[in-house]
């Protein structure tokens, strides 16, 4: 008896003979997605997602052929996001645009080949606030305390010393003015936002209070305002604020799926914080 050749339909396909329908197949298992991690509301970023699956074939003895049942579309989505697919290949590859609108954090990334078999990949996609890992610039510091030491040892050289230790305090005197509470807050004045713990599940589009700390050398300082963004679903209001010697109290609401769900402030200098993980319960 002849035996018929297998070709090799593709680095991600495994040849599956088998008599029956799609549920006779294992799902597909998720390899890799690309970029991993983004920033938030990153417009038009396209997303790699690279995939194994194996499809049915059926073999034709008498012909001597071997005939490949391979899938020809899917879809992906973001959480409960579906992203607009850009190009298939069902040999392993698929390319989406990621959908606006997703709040920083871990985010799960779903394949639905045509066939109806699913993969997830929890956490596969991070989006971080914009500005997340801008740093204080250290040379402009380094100048700045440079500048301060040579003032004061020409001041001693050229002037006696009473003068000198004049020049002295009124060097510090200017340096206590520079944290007034009235002056602006600068880069770096603030260097992060705490939440307070929030305990206990929440009801989505249910009203609840938060408060957000600012955390820096010029924390009690801080009136500003923060925006607001949650990992899953819609929080209102978007931005909180005036803050108040840098407490910042506001009453929102979240809606979106149930589940665990965090929330994010964000500073106009990119300066960010993170809630707790605490569980959303459908609305009654």
């Amino acid at each position: 008896m002849k035996r018929a050749a297998f070709a090799v339909l593709g680095w991600a396909v495994l040849a599956w003979a088998c008599s029956g329908g799609p549920s006779a197949l294992p799902p597909p298992t998720i390899v890799s997605v690309e970029p991993a991690t983004l920033f938030v509301n990153t417009k038009d970023e396209d997303l790699t997602v690279r995939f194994n699956a194996r499809y049915a074939v059926s073999v034709d003895y008498g012909e001597e052929k071997v005939n490949a049942r391979t899938t020809g579309t899917g879809r992906v989505w973001v959480d409960e996001k579906e992203a607009a697919v850009t190009q298939f290949d069902a040999t392993g590859v698929v390319v989406v645009t990621v959908p606006r609108g997703l709040g920083a954090g871990a985010h799960a990334v779903k394949l639905r080949l045509d066939d109806g078999r699913e993969a997830v990949a929890e956490g596969a996609l991070t989006l971080k606030p914009p500005g997340k890992d801008k740093e204080d610039d250290d040379p402009v510091v380094e100048v700045d305390e440079d500048a301060g030491i040579l003032i004061a040892f020409d001041a001693g050289v050229e002037q006696s010393e009473v003068d000198a230790g004049t020049s002295q305090e009124d060097a510090g005197t200017a340096g206590d003015a520079g944290p007034n509470p009235e002056d602006p807050i600068l880069e770096g004045d603030i260097t992060g936002f705490t939440f307070d713990a929030i305990e206990g599940a929440r009801t989505s589009r249910q009203s609840f209070t938060i408060t957000v700390r600012a955390e820096g050398p010029r924390a009690l300082h801080f009136d500003g305002s923060v925006e607001l963004s949650s990992s899953r679903g819609k929080v209102t209001p978007t931005k909180i604020g005036p803050c108040d010697d840098g407490v910042c109290a506001a009453i929102i609401t979240l809606d979106a799926t149930e589940g665990p769900v965090q929330l994010f402030a964000l500073d106009s200098y990119g300066v960010g914080g993170t809630s707790n993980s605490f569980m959303l319960n459908h609305s009654q």
